[in-house]
């Protein structure tokens, strides 16, 4: 028969503190719900915003100056394309910038009316496309679109010109084009957004997540009636079992989140794997647990209950610009790469990508989760830099 654990020993025991925190994520309702709920609630809901993957039928107007046969093929190679709709025709350019103006569309295709007698004169007829690039994403695909549907139908209408003067389709071909150029887009040819975007939306949200219910349970011990010191006493007055019985409730919780992202992505929008499912663990385990002492440190070192949460927000929120998942980090300035830097969702977005898209190769995720490991590191070294002032100033006023 086993012999009762006494509320002493207990708290000597390693894991005392690991079931406490569970205790405290249970009594807790915006903990509770921070942890459990919230994650979810992104993860499905950026799914569901994203179901798409890609863009198509980008409504436009056509302004048909000349409405001749050949600008009328012309129309119908740019309704051809899947990233274009022809959603409404209009007489003018003024009507046609009202409905831009409106957002009853998102680009103008204007045919100047000269544009079939420079066609048939061997001249260069000249099309002109507008694209509301307000909107970037939704800009790009119509520059692409009206790209390709302009060069293929110019193509066309000139082969079957040079075929009604006697020169074979063949030579004809060869002509138009004397560069074969052969593109091909890598990693995710697709142009798939929920590749990009969903896979690196999600880990940022849950890093503001991780750090502010860090925070949020950090402070209660900082503020409460045993105060940091009390709290570290029944770790046995060790920092290091103090953090990980901290943490480790929450880093758990959090690679089930993203766990569940995975499956998410990979059985119902086919992401690919093409690296190491054991090693993109590895890289959100550092994640999470390198964002988490990233609270801690804020939590323990500024003053104040606003300061500890508003610091947290500070820190964490900027990634949506600095992590290059919108705009390239290269193109930053240095105060924006920095904070990029320390960010560990930056390098967590870098491993992450170079496991499902990039096939990079383990060590180039090993820069990637060494970089976390650094952030930890130093995170670390700050936590136990104020336990030894905390302790300092207890004694001095004991």
């Amino acid at each position: 028969m086993k012999t009762p654990i006494t509320k002493t020993q207990a708290q000597n025991s390693f894991f005392f503190g690991f079931w406490r925190e569970w205790k405290i994520i249970g009594r807790s309702k915006p903990l509770f719900a921070s942890v459990f709920l919230y994650p979810l609630i992104v993860i499905f809901g950026m799914m569901y915003m994203f179901n798409a993957e890609v863009i198509n039928r980008v409504p436009i107007t056509v302004v048909d100056l000349d409405n001749t046969s050949t600008s009328r093929s012309l129309i119908q190679h740019v309704s051809a394309s899947p990233s274009i709709s022809v959603a409404m025709r209009n007489d003018n350019l003024s009507d046609a910038k009202t409905a831009l103006l409106k957002g009853d569309i998102f680009g103008i295709l204007l045919i100047p009316n000269d544009f079939e007698k420079r066609m048939l004169g061997n001249l260069q007829p000249e099309i002109t496309g507008f694209s509301n690039l307000q909107y970037m994403a939704l800009g790009n695909v119509l520059k692409v679109g009206f790209t390709q549907a302009f060069g293929s139908s110019l193509m066309t209408m000139q082969a079957e010109r040079l075929t009604t003067q006697g020169v074979t389709a063949q030579l004809a071909m060869k002509e138009l084009s004397p560069v074969a150029a052969d593109l091909h887009p890598v990693f995710n040819p697709t142009l798939n957004y929920v590749y990009t975007l969903v896979n690196g939306i999600v880990p940022t949200i849950l890093q503001i997540i991780v750090m502010l219910s860090i925070a949020y349970t950090t402070v209660q011990d900082k503020y409460g009636q045993l105060g940091v010191l009390g709290i570290l006493r029944m770790n046995n007055n060790s920092v290091f079992q103090f953090v990980v019985n901290k943490i480790a409730p929450y880093t758990l919780v959090f690679l089930m989140s993203l766990f569940t992202l995975d499956i998410g992505l990979m059985f119902f929008f086919e992401l690919p794997l093409r690296g190491s499912l054991l090693w993109e663990m590895l890289a959100s385990f550092t994640f999470i647990t390198s964002a988490s002492l990233c609270a801690i440190v804020l939590t323990l070192w500024l003053p104040q209950r606003s300061l500890n949460y508003g610091s947290v927000s500070i820190f964490a929120s900027p990634a949506f610009g600095f992590t290059g998942l919108f705009y390239p980090r290269m193109s930053m300035d240095l105060f924006a790469q920095i904070w990029g830097a320390i960010l560990p969702i930056t390098w967590y977005i870098e491993a992450r990508l170079d496991q499902t898209l990039r096939d990079a190769g383990l060590l180039t995720s090993l820069k990637s989760i060494i970089a976390m490991m650094l952030i930890g590191i130093v995170a670390y070294g700050l936590i136990v830099l104020r336990v030894a002032l905390l302790k300092k100033a207890e004694a001095k006023h004991a």
